[in-house]
């Protein structure tokens, strides 16, 4: 009897460890999977059939797999999108939908770009965009921007989407004075290399547009299109036309504060039937209330006839 409740108790510890051992590592892999450590692997528990355990084991490493390849479509996404629209976008089902917000709009351009591109082999373009984009592009995203689209050489970038947030006027614009400094950063490694200087028009305006996935059931895009869009683009091409690398809207003034800004002139723009008042923002003042001048050679250039903008003051 003693030798036999031996056995039966060895036996039934060895049962028990059976259940466990797995139990206990799995636990501990489904906290790690909670705190975002998806690469944490769960041992598949050596048995001759499959049981309750095994089972188990078996579906939490499929959905481990379905969480990393999520994630990895995740991190895709915020590459086309940015964080906050691929957030939108997977709490909500995506469907062709849009809707009526105010927002601040960003445009840049590149001085020149069409006659440097058609002098330049195709690869060498691809590489000066690149770079030119990774020195702009993380001002915007620091700044709590989404940069909508690139055009060429363009950026069109917005503030306010998927939803707008309390300093969202202040930060648009210091991204703009960021991006002047980043553009002087740009330029000496490109002198530095014995290549061109590089010249930039950017500018910001405010108002009501529409945002949203457009296209069809087999395309779609999360953009937004409006006048207001329209009217930032014309801005941007207004600084040709004074010579400078940066305008704000009338409509950006009342929004913003703490910048140093002077007035520009007025433009009269196609699709509007009043004329734009346009402001050149030359610095910021601290915390101290301090004027700060953002200023580089890079400020100012030779203004030029620019397509669809006339000055009218």
């Amino acid at each position: 009897a003693g030798l036999f409740l031996a056995f039966s108790l060895f036996f039934v510890f060895l049962f028990s460890i059976k259940f466990t051992q797995p139990l206990t590592e799995m636990t501990l892999a489904t906290e790690q999977i909670a705190k975002g450590h998806l690469t944490s692997p769960i041992q598949q528990p050596q048995t001759f059939f499959k049981d309750e355990i095994s089972n188990l084991t078996d579906s939490i490493r499929k959905m481990t797999h379905g969480l990393i390849e999520r994630e990895k479509f995740k991190n895709l996404f915020n590459k086309f999108h940015g964080s906050d629209i691929t957030e939108d976008l997977l709490k909500n089902e995506i469907t062709l939908r849009g809707e009526k917000k105010n927002i601040f709009v960003f445009f840049s351009d590149l001085r020149g770009f069409t006659q440097l591109s058609e002098k330049a082999d195709p690869s060498q373009v691809v590489s000066l965009l690149n770079e030119y984009f990774s020195y702009m592009v993380p001002e915007i995203n620091q700044s709590g921007g989404v940069v909508d689209k690139f055009i060429g050489d363009a950026i069109m970038a917005v503030w306010g989407v998927p939803q707008a947030k309390p300093l969202d006027a202040q930060k648009s614009l210091m991204a703009c004075l960021k991006m002047r400094l980043a553009l002087d950063k740009l330029n000496q490694v490109r002198l530095s290399r014995n290549e061109s200087e590089l010249w930039i028009g950017m500018s910001l305006h405010y108002g009501e547009a529409i945002s949203g996935t457009i296209g069809s059931n087999e395309r779609m895009e999360y953009t937004v299109i409006g006048n207001t869009i329209n009217t930032a683009s014309r801005i941007e091409a207004s600084t040709k036309a004074f010579g400078t690398d940066l305008l704000i809207s009338e409509d950006v003034i009342e929004h913003i504060q703490g910048f140093i800004y002077e007035s520009a002139g007025e433009v009269e723009v196609k699709g509007r039937t009043t004329a734009l008042k346009l402001f050149k923002v030359l610095g910021y003042y601290n915390e101290k209330n301090e004027p700060l001048i953002i200023k580089t050679k890079y400020s100012e250039y030779k203004a030029e006839a620019a397509d669809k903008v006339k000055i009218v003051a």
